[in-house]
């Protein structure tokens, strides 16, 4: 299976760490510019449609956006993810709380997890470097001695009890993903919406079981090193967790809790090292956001914290490519050599990356030379019988 180096000695920290603040994420920063119309791309994609631009179909266009029916655009404490328990699964009072050793709590909360719709589940300690400072709307995250999170208008209140978080990876299509960056890609919307349902539901199921849960999507904490410390995979050069069994084609939602969980071991080492000779993903950038070389200690721009040993993209330009494009990119998705479908010779080229190190240059050579990651005809979606990836 490889090695599996401690966190610690993969992402060393360079000098003294402080918690990000959300309201400089590129997300943030670029509602600031772009105002209204920052994740409303409604105007553009149906001139795309008018001119004829494959990838821009009425049916194309609507796809993307009917995929977004569920999802409530990560807002803490809203919706799925209200801190608040939603009332659904209940310990009654006299029936005493489900409290048994940490691996059994792990095993039950695995399984539901999974039926529920993740893809990979992990646990570990909670790691408060990670959590932001503030939220994105100017939220003050707080650490008090209390039993249950709270939000105010000023501030948020994560409990000093909830030293446990469940990483969640949810799946996103190989097939869809492969027609990025047009309306077809509607893994990122489905990808959203399934975290935000499962993530809501194992953290009610955890409730109901007599204990506390903050579940979370892209707000309150960084999700890749959470999702690094738990074991789900490994930061690669786009910024993005990439996982052995997945590659980047997940999305990462995660829940606080009080319910004590056992450390998931480290993925097994290997990505970290292919990314190194590969750089397929800064290649093909089209924004030029992805950087090539080694991993550094010195951030792009606002948009990154510094501290971390790591590939820092440049968040803005990414996002500024969104907003042209109209539909997100994902690019560095499609292209990147661990986005597979599921096959024995990928499961093979793995274990020599894992092992065998000393391939890579050849592996990330013939990963170009065999074409793979090139975006699929777009004009074409509808009259393939539809295969789930």
């Amino acid at each position: 299976m490889g090695k599996r180096i401690p966190f610690d000695e993969y992402y060393p920290i360079k000098g003294e760490y402080k918690r990000f603040d959300a309201r400089s994420t590129a997300f943030s920063v670029k509602s600031k510019i772009y105002g209204p119309d920052t994740f409303s791309y409604t105007r553009k994609v149906w001139n795309k449609m008018q001119q004829g631009v494959p990838g821009f179909s009425h049916p194309d266009i609507s796809f993307k956006n009917a995929a977004n029916t569920s999802d409530n655009q990560d807002g803490m404490g809203t919706g799925y993810y209200s801190w608040e328990p939603l009332g659904v699964s209940v310990k009654p009072d006299h029936i005493p709380r489900w409290e048994k050793t940490p691996d059994e709590h792990a095993k039950v909360v695995r399984k539901a997890a999974r039926y529920f719709g993740a893809a990979l589940v992990g646990f570990t300690k909670l790691d408060k470097r990670w959590v932001y400072s503030h939220s994105s709307d100017g939220k003050e995250i707080a650490f008090e001695d209390v039993e249950r999170g709270y939000l105010t208008d000023e501030k948020a209140v994560i409990p000093e009890s909830h030293k446990y978080v469940i990483a969640l990876a949810l799946p996103m299509e190989f097939n869809e993903n492969s027609y990025a960056p047009t309306t077809i890609e509607v893994t990122s919307n489905m990808g959203y919406a399934r975290m935000h349902v499962t993530t809501g539901t194992v953290a009610e199921f955890i409730r109901g079981l007599g204990w506390n849960a903050i579940p979370c999507g892209n707000d309150t904490a960084l999700s890749v090193p959470i999702a690094i410390q738990a074991g789900l995979g490994h930061m690669g050069r786009n910024g993005r967790l990439i996982t052995w069994e997945h590659g980047p084609l997940v999305r990462i939602s995660k829940i606080f809790t009080d319910m004590p969980l056992p450390q998931s071991p480290p993925a097994p080492s290997g990505i970290i090292e292919f990314c190194e000779v590969c750089e397929k993903c800064a290649k093909h950038c089209p924004s030029q956001s992805i950087p090539f070389g080694p991993r550094t200690y010195n951030p792009k721009n606002e948009s990154n914290n510094p501290g971390p040993l790591k590939w820092y993209c440049d968040e803005q330009s990414c996002f500024d490519y969104w907003h042209e494009v109209a539909t997100g990119c994902s690019i560095c998705f499609r292209g990147c050599s661990f986005t597979k479908k599921k096959g024995l010779s990928h499961d093979i080229v793995k274990w020599f990356i894992r092992n065998v190190p000393a391939l890579n240059p050849f592996f990330a050579w013939s990963d170009e030379v065999l074409g793979y990651g090139k975006m699929n005809d777009p004009t074409k979606y509808w009259d393939i019988p539809f295969e789930r990836s």
